[in-house]
């Protein structure tokens, strides 16, 4: 008789869960319609795990809270969240920014690490590198080929090599991405880094995890689905705290300073003031090449 009572509540409990993530999916002109207040929430200080297991005959006496947290309200529509595409791009967010994200790290790695930091930051955690590229500015790319043609080498590999072997005796060449995994708890990490214009440091994080793509469509599967995609947004809460855009899920000064933007599974933390700088000092490199032996009259 008690386990069937547990089993009911527990159906209950996963129905009611499942619920809100299906509300969730709906056209965005419904969700103007429903709040977030019509959503039943779990009660205040009590974990997923604990009200699954709670021995109760009363499935329908789940309070609501007298003031709902915005991670309770955001977990109300993480399938929204969680189909939502990151980008650089948040002109359109409210100017409502407090929160100084350049002090903010992913997995030990924050804006402005030199790639060895960033090396040295991701082995303590666990990750390997898969990936790296480097690049050099295109204006020095373009001038170094046609030194090279006027010194006799011909053929686009052997033109490419020339281009490097001088790009990097003159220090041009730097990492421009590097990319790591965690294997064993599907986590990666995709960094980005500036030129060496501004000594080559991390402009941009960019972290995925699969932790919450539970494949499968029974009701085991969404149930761990909904319990991971849970987890991962209690652990930002917990870390970086309340956002500055609840709508976006934004964290910043606002304005072209460092911020960090969250969807399930997803974090970003960028810099565009750096991003500028490093355009900024190539771009006057680039005019003092042009001033230089142009003319001859």
């Amino acid at each position: 008789m008690i386990l069937n009572k547990k089993i009911g509540c527990f159906l209950t409990i996963f129905c009611f869960f499942n619920a809100g993530f299906a509300a969730a999916a709906e056209p965005a002109a419904d969700q103007t319609d429903k709040s977030a207040a019509e959503i039943t929430l779990l009660p205040e200080n009590s974990s997923l795990r604990s009200y699954v297991k709670e021995e109760t005959t009363d499935t329908d006496s789940v309070p609501e809270e007298e003031e709902k947290t915005w991670l309770n309200n955001l977990v109300s529509t993480v399938a929204e969240k969680g189909a939502q595409a990151i980008s650089p791009d948040y002109q359109e967010a409210e100017n409502l920014y407090r929160t100084n994200a350049s002090v903010f790290d992913i997995s030990g790695v924050m804006l402005r690490m030199t790639e060895k930091q960033v090396d040295e930051a991701m082995l303590k955690r666990g990750y390997q590198k898969n990936y790296e590229k480097f690049e050099i500015p295109n204006f020095i790319r373009w001038r170094y080929e046609e030194q090279c043609r006027n010194n006799g080498v011909v053929g686009y590999e052997r033109t490419d090599a020339c281009v490097i072997k001088m790009a990097q005796k003159n220090n041009y060449q730097y990492v421009e991405q590097r990319e790591f995994n965690n294997f064993r708890t599907k986590e990666n990490m995709h960094i980005f880094f500036t030129s060496n214009f501004t000594g080559n440091k991390v402009y941009r994080i960019i972290y995925q995890s699969e932790a919450a793509n539970i494949k499968g469509s029974g009701a085991k599967a969404d149930y761990l689905r909904n319990i991971k995609i849970y987890d991962f947004w209690k652990k930002i809460n917990q870390k970086y705290g309340v956002p500055d855009n609840k709508e976006q899920v934004i964290w910043g000064l606002g304005e072209n300073k460092p911020y960090l933007q969250a969807a399930t599974g997803k974090l970003m933390l960028y810099d565009p003031m750096l991003l500028e700088l490093d355009y900024t000092r190539m771009s006057r490199e680039d005019q003092r090449f042009m001033n230089t032996d142009v003319y001859t009259f």
